[in-house]
């Protein structure tokens, strides 16, 4: 018999349990890691990689879908795109050219100085295998943390008022 085959004849029991405060034993958890390393083990690169690039599209709407997110820790479609490189192992450079952009017209995206569009959103979409309006999500969530922060600065806009206008004529 195969060592494969011996190996998915043993079988761990996972069956989740309630969140009542019950813990595993050392055994079934040691039992639970081994089985996940001899799983992983046996998985090919491709599917590692698509592991992987999932587990970024899964942030990504996380993100998107966290309503607790605090301006202060604001995730930019860069901090994405960086992720996504990484588990592809390429450089930015690359990518951008990849994508027929410039290194500094896709730098002047990242800072703001541009503003993230749909063609971007589609180019980003189909290089990375992910829905095109979740990039968009991430900057308009972006744009609503900001919007949401400078609200409280309302002082500053005090001066905007069509009352003040009316006042005055």
């Amino acid at each position: 018999m195969d060592t494969n085959k011996k190996n998915r004849e043993k079988t761990v029991d996972v069956t989740i349990r309630p969140n009542d405060g019950s813990k595993w034993s050392a055994e079934k958890t040691e039992a639970i890691t081994t089985m996940a390393k001899l799983r992983h083990g046996e998985r090919s690169k491709e599917r590692l990689l698509q592991n992987a690039m999932a587990a970024v599209r899964y942030k990504m709407e996380d993100y998107v879908n966290d309503e607790d997110v605090m301006p202060e820790t604001i995730l930019t479609i860069e901090d994405f795109v960086k992720d996504f490189l990484k588990v592809l192992g390429l450089k930015k450079g690359e990518f951008a050219k990849h994508i027929d952009i410039d290194d500094s017209n896709l730098n002047k995206y990242y800072r703001n100085d541009r503003r993230f569009n749909t063609v971007l959103a589609l180019k980003f979409a189909h290089f990375f295998h992910t829905p095109a309006d979740l990039w968009l999500k991430v900057q308009i969530k972006n744009e609503l943390l900001e919007l949401h922060r400078e609200q409280e600065a309302t002082e500053k806009y005090s001066k905007y008022d069509y009352k003040k206008v009316l006042q005055m004529a």
